[in-house]
């Protein structure tokens, strides 16, 4: 059975006559009794009595007149429904965001996002790279927010803006604005976890120039940034962590900052959407948003 014999059906129960019935949806008298007698060989019963006035219900066709009304009600609530769909920005907007720019741009994001879109609620879940990309792929976040590049079929990534990735220390160390490989060597290291963007930023570059990682003195890998920070400041030994960040989130006082002579510590911050997934209004309408705001 389709929708139209469930709509001939109904205009006959309510008119009593195919004429009728056919005139008021627009269709011809044989259109409509083809669309009965196929409805009732599917259903295998009589739902029409017919005489020369007028054409009533069986006792099994008002049984189906219930089962049919729903059936015409739900299809028009699905219609109205996704008429409206994309045009109906409102609910809750969840977003994932590495370290990074969860701490500096996401803000400013959110706000004017909340600015356009007043009603919307935000669920916003800071964790590694290496999470967010497992948790796009298995479709629990649509939109993330990374430090890295993507080499994948299934991932759309957009660069938002360049950071630069830079050693900080506690002042009392006295570690100069920029420092040697061999030098920086010496000093005891904070790293993030392997699933971080940062780490895996400064790891490329150690290859690059020939630099083994375990070279490094690591005396700890913290996958919280503010722990990592305070390991920092009381002077336990030096890490990797991207300059906006520093500057924006921690303020430059709280620590020196310093650049590794002859290495070139950039990456990017990415916006990224699995790219099999049609994004809900509410999401599309904050891609755009970033779209709008990065020029990417």
């Amino acid at each position: 059975m389709d929708f139209k014999q469930m709509e001939a059906f109904l205009s006959v129960a309510k008119l009593k006559s195919f004429s009728k019935a056919a005139n008021a949806i627009y269709l011809s008298q044989p259109t409509i009794s083809s669309h009965i007698a196929s409805l009732e060989k599917e259903l295998n019963v009589q739902l029409f009595d017919r005489t020369s006035k007028e054409v009533n219900l069986t006792p099994a066709g008002k049984c189906f007149l219930n089962y049919a009304v729903d059936i015409i009600n739900l299809k028009n609530n699905a219609v109205s429904s996704l008429c409206d769909f994309n045009d109906n920005v409102k609910g809750k907007l969840y977003l994932t965001a590495s370290s990074t720019p969860c701490n500096t741009i996401i803000t400013n994001l959110i706000r004017k996002f909340n600015n356009k879109f007043p009603n919307i609620q935000f669920m916003l879940k800071e964790q590694s790279s290496g999470a967010i990309i497992d948790d796009l792929l298995n479709y629990n976040y649509e939109i993330g927010l990374i430090g890295r590049n993507i080499d994948n079929d299934k991932i759309n990534c957009y660069k938002l803006l360049d950071d630069e990735l830079v050693v900080v220390s506690s002042p009392n160390l006295h570690l100069p604005e920029e420092i040697s490989i061999e030098d920086i060597i010496s000093y005891k290291f904070i790293l993030r976890d392997k699933n971080s963007a940062t780490r895996k930023t400064f790891e490329q570059a150690l290859i690059l120039n020939n630099i083994s990682l375990n070279s490094l003195n690591i005396i700890c890998e913290a996958n919280n940034i503010d722990t990592l920070i305070q390991f920092v400041k009381n002077g336990l030994g030096v890490s990797i962590l991207s300059k906006k960040l520093c500057s924006e989130y921690y303020g430059c006082e709280t620590f020196n900052i310093s650049r590794i002579k002859g290495i070139r510590l950039h990456r990017e911050l990415n916006l990224i959407i699995h790219s099999k997934r049609t994004l809900t209004p509410i999401a599309k309408a904050f891609f755009n948003l970033c779209k709008e705001e990065y020029k990417f």
